[in-house]
């Protein structure tokens, strides 16, 4: 068996061949991917490769991963084991969670499962940081108190305009998918505004990856490993402005030389083409997450080609979050169900089926709350169907 320090200096050169540009400073970063080489062609690199699931390279990484992968959310109690192995069992290689399921207590579920069970080195693992702009918002929170009320008051008023000019919330374009989730927009515009309007306060910096340093730290504790193969920072960003931020390249590729995690990604569920668009042009990161489903697509899909014609991982998430909700718009149903008539699928498997045809996509995460659930869902991995047009 390969030693666990092998294993890191394999990981830390594999990291360092795969950076690319991640000194690149915000303002040069439109130019540098006009200048930009194409990727080149990634080694894949495989985990638990069985028969019966088909596999999708993700971007620049060369990570095969399963088309299905899992999603953790409610995972926070061993009764789901046996799922996870079920999932293991069926091929699928990628399990995703965040600091922020069940305030860690998804994470430290998953650790002892991959411990229990030794399947740590079967799955490429992946968690976000979801309180990376903790620190931030606090300090920005106290600026504010120091402020006279009529210049916060221009501060959101500017939020207010931006939103409306660049139609984030446009029905149709935007779509809700968890309670407070529109909340989080015009926070994120009013603390990227403060910024642009009063800067960083002296140390800030320091202190905003400080914390980074210690919330990557937990969540490596937490699920008992040394290294994490996908690392999403920031989790549900709102704004693509946000991603010219100089931290986020440098914590990336500190990470990445220190072998701790060994790809960059990004995940948002707002306004996704916006977001999109900005995560192919600023280059630091590997893979993006983001909402992608039969009612939203249209203003994805060609970025999606552009995505991974630039070497950017896409994994599509919300897939089938529509049809959990409570059903007030029938028409996404009767969408999906006549772009595949085929009445032998269940719902939440036509879903995903629906998302595969796209050959621009890496794979879809699958909330799978029972056995039963795996064996449905992994039932329509490498399918090919004729979408029908409505």
């Amino acid at each position: 068996m390969q030693s666990k320090n092998n294993t890191r200096r394999d990981f830390i050169q594999k990291a360092t061949a795969t950076t690319l540009g991640l000194a690149v400073a915000p303002a040069a970063l439109s130019k540098a991917e006009a200048t930009r080489p194409a990727p080149k062609a990634a080694k894949p690199e495989w985990r638990n490769k069985q028969d019966g699931m088909s596999y999708r390279m993700l971007g620049r990484t060369g990570f095969m991963v399963s088309e299905l992968v899992s999603g953790t959310f409610p995972y926070n109690d061993p009764k789901h084991f046996p799922i996870l192995d079920a999932q293991i069992g069926h091929g699928i290689n990628y399990i995703d969670t965040a600091s922020a399921y069940s305030q860690g207590g998804v994470e430290s579920n998953i650790g002892t499962y991959l411990k229990e069970s030794n399947n740590r080195d079967k799955v490429f693992l992946s968690t976000k940081l979801s309180g990376y702009y903790g620190f931030l918002a606090g300090a920005i929170g106290e600026l504010q108190k120091e402020l006279p009320e009529s210049k916060v008051k221009a501060i959101r008023k500017k939020v207010d305009d931006l939103m409306a000019e660049r139609g984030v919330l446009k029905p149709g374009y935007h779509m809700n998918y968890f309670g407070g989730q529109e909340e989080q927009i015009p926070k994120g515009y009013f603390n990227h505004l403060m910024l642009q309007e009063y800067g960083y306060k002296s140390g800030w910096r320091m202190k905003i990856k400080d914390h980074a340093r210690k919330l990557l730290e937990d969540g490596l504790t937490r699920l008992q490993t040394d290294h994490l193969d996908v690392l999403h920072c920031p989790h549900g960003i709102t704004m693509p402005d946000l991603m010219e931020d100089a931290l986020l390249p440098e914590l990336f590729e500190e990470f990445k030389q220190k072998g701790l995690i060994r790809a960059a990604a990004v995940s948002f569920h707002n306004d996704v083409g916006a977001n999109l668009a900005k995560a192919i042009e600023v280059g630091y990161y590997d893979a993006a997450m983001f909402a992608y489903n039969i009612a939203n697509h249209a203003s994805t899909e060609p970025l999606m080609l552009k995505a991974k014609e630039s070497g950017l991982g896409t994994i599509a998430m919300k897939v089938a979050r529509l049809f959990a909700m409570e059903q007030k718009h029938d028409w996404r149903r009767q969408k999906l169900e006549a772009t595949i008539p085929d009445k032998e699928i269940g719902l939440f498997p036509k879903t995903y089926l629906w998302a595969l045809q796209n050959p621009n996509l890496s794979c879809c995460v699958a909330q799978m709350e029972n056995v039963d659930q795996v064996k449905e869902n992994v039932a329509i991995v490498g399918r090919k169907v004729e979408l029908l047009p409505v």
